[in-house]
């Protein structure tokens, strides 16, 4: 017939339901009443949120203390100035990945323990408005260096000649 299996091949059956008088099964790796089902949740939020947040919190923090400990630049009004707006930019960068990431990965974890459940039409919009602005936090990094870095601006326009000046008019 060349559509679905009426099978799983890989996954095991995990769930059968009546959708408009037919029976729909469904295939997967947990069964959502399962406790392992709360406990894949929790394990994604933490190796895919907790985890990296910590990781480049940690090692922005490593780069930032470097940064204000050496001595390229002297200690110039110049040089601290050129080190504040980095500081800036880090935390600005760390924070938009947090804020970004959040509301998506607080609706996962309250939905595996059925504390969220999109029931509402407001409830469903909630949700698909987290996950775009979770998929936002992997395009928003170059535009925080355009608006908040000179010296990318400058880089940018020499790599790209007159397109990137074109681009960079608005910052």
């Amino acid at each position: 017939m060349g559509g679905l299996p009426d099978r799983c091949n890989y996954l095991p059956l995990i769930g059968k339901y009546k959708y408009d008088g037919r029976e729909i099964e469904t295939c997967g790796f947990l069964e959502k009443d399962s406790p392992s089902w709360a406990a894949f949740h929790i394990a994604f939020f933490l190796s895919s949120y907790v985890v990296p947040l910590i990781l480049i919190s940690v090692l922005y923090m490593w780069m930032l203390s470097r940064l204000w400990r050496s001595s390229v630049g002297g200690r110039s009004a110049e040089s601290k100035k050129g080190k504040k707006r980095v500081t800036r930019l880090v935390v600005i960068v760390v924070a938009a990945f947090a804020s970004l990431w959040f509301p998506i990965q607080v609706i996962l974890v309250l939905k595996s323990v059925d504390v969220f459940v999109a029931d509402t039409h407001f409830k469903i919009s909630l949700q698909i408005v987290s996950h775009v602005l979770a998929y936002t936090s992997s395009c928003i990094n170059p535009l925080l260096y355009a608006f908040l870095s000179e010296n990318f601006r400058k880089a940018f326009r020499k790599a790209s000649g007159s397109v990137g000046s074109a681009l960079l008019e608005c910052t």
